[in-house]
């Protein structure tokens, strides 16, 4: 991406450059200097009282993000449901440091810390916990290909583990597990302490590019990252299964009672069982769209759909095959095919965004292209003064169908911030897009709209523009 450099060196480089807080997914338990301060006296009478649920959790793929302009994650719709059960509004308050979230906590700044907490010993002396919403196993992040096999061999053994230098934040569990693990066994292992600026995230992405030889993540964020990093292994789990929580005040005996009675119902267990398939089972980045292979085309057709295409393109000025090669990527001409997230149909349209633009999730085929094209002339009609040239601006109107428009703005934003063009799509707002998935970038004061899996969109608008060149090879227009 041009903005990398390499080796240690580019972990130094990162701890002296990055100012913003640690966010890791499994951090906090505390810092030694930092002490915790008593916990208030404010429980679910008062929080009823106030008509509001106060959730302290983080910007992350398993937590809360924005998808399509909408709220997403297992814990923030998890959550909702609890606020509404108890006849509250949720409040959302993003934070990027977990022992801060412990302190605000404390504070009556907030009512529940969900951020993909393992419940320890350490941990349960400072706050309550929950009732686990589920388990994860602790897994090793390795390459599978090591560039230098000699020094950082595969590890596919816990018993090899030794071999490995294993980067990993010391007040995180992970830590505490490796060290648990030298105890036991009697075996020194190579545990790095990685730096309080640098995120689990960025340890991975660190270990994809061979800067760090090893890191450990939770089994459920590896099953997140896996599509994103297929030259990483992370298959060798470290720990049995253990349970994630959400954690409050220690004196918030109310909120814990009325909080594990809701999860034990058997309506919360399977909504809980569906949201996990849904954020973490295997169909959420490999969905029923599978790998990006070219269409196989005969008797100058390319799908039952053409008619369609023909007759609304004109609508967006585009060429029947540009509509035709979205709908095949977002769909595969599949008008029943819904997404993990619930976009529906041949244009995979998110539910509002459809109803918005004419079309419920009952009507399929004309009605769903329709609504489909009327959402892409607004886009356009959004990008038209920002982007002049017709086909970056094309670019940019897919990436936006993709994941919302806000994302997209972020990137200009940042774009611009990195000193690269706010108006061209490769190689400046595209690569400042796929920047918005680092910590550093997206707590920046120009992203407004936070963490979201970017090399989706990224790609999106690689796949697109490749089957319109293979249908205008090979179609007539």
């Amino acid at each position: 991406m041009g903005y990398r450099t390499g080796g240690w060196a580019a972990m130094l480089f990162l701890v002296a450059v990055w100012c913003v807080p640690f966010l890791s997914c499994d951090s906090g338990v505390l810092h030694p200097e930092r002490a915790l301060p008593p916990p208030i006296q404010f429980d679910l009478d008062s929080i009823k009282a106030r008509g509001r649920l106060i959730l302290l959790t983080e910007n992350s793929a398993s937590t809360y993000f924005i998808y399509r302009g909408k709220p997403k994650g297992f814990d923030y719709e998890m959550a909702l449901q609890f606020a509404r059960h108890l006849g509250v509004k949720l409040e959302i308050h993003l934070l990027d440091d977990v022992d801060m979230m412990f302190e605000m906590l404390n504070r009556g700044e907030g009512d529940l810390i969900a951020s993909n907490l393992t419940v320890t010993p350490a941990r349960s002396a400072l706050v309550a916990f929950s009732e686990p919403l589920y388990t994860s196993r602790e897994m090793l992040v390795q390459r599978r290909y090591p560039p230098d096999s000699a020094t950082y061999p595969v590890v596919r053994d816990t018993a090899e583990l030794h071999l490995l230098p294993i980067w990993v934040h010391r007040y995180s569990s992970f830590y505490q597990h490796l060290q648990e693990r030298e105890a036991r066994t009697g075996v020194a292992l190579r545990i790095q302490e990685a730096p309080g600026q640098i995120s689990t995230d960025d340890l991975i992405r660190l270990t994809a590019s061979g800067e760090i030889s090893a890191t450990v993540t939770d089994e459920n964020l590896a099953i997140l990252q896996q599509e994103d990093y297929p030259e990483l292994d992370m298959s060798l789990p470290l720990t049995p299964d253990q349970p994630i929580a959400w954690a409050m005040r220690k004196n918030s005996g109310q909120l814990q009672k009325a909080l594990n009675a809701w999860l034990e119902k058997s309506s919360t267990q399977q909504r809980s069982a569906r949201l996990y398939r849904k954020y973490f089972g295997p169909e959420t980045r490999l969905d029923y769209r599978g790998p990006f292979v070219l269409p196989v085309l005969s008797k100058n057709q390319i799908s039952r759909y053409d008619t369609l295409f023909r007759k609304y393109s004109p609508q967006i000025g585009w060429d029947w095959r540009l509509l035709a090669a979205l709908v095949y990527q977002e769909s595969r001409f599949n008008p029943d095919a819904v997404s993990w997230s619930g976009a529906f149909g041949l244009m995979q349209m998110m539910p509002e965004t459809a109803l918005k633009f004419g079309c419920d999730s009952g009507q399929t085929e004309e009605p769903n292209i329709r609504a489909g094209v009327r959402y892409i002339h607004y886009l356009d009609r959004m990008w038209r003064d920002k982007i002049r040239q017709p086909e970056e601006r094309l670019r940019f109107v897919l990436a936006s169908y993709n994941i919302g428009p806000g994302h997209i703005l972020d990137a200009r934003n940042l774009a611009r911030e990195l000193g690269m063009s706010d108006t061209l799509w490769d190689g400046h707002v595209a690569e400042a897009l796929l920047l918005k998935s680092q910590e550093k970038y997206y707590t920046m004061e120009c992203v407004k709209h936070g963490y979201c899996n970017t090399r989706e969109p990224y790609h999106f608008v690689r796949k697109i523009l490749a089957v319109y060149e293979h249908y205008k090879q090979h179609i007539k227009e």
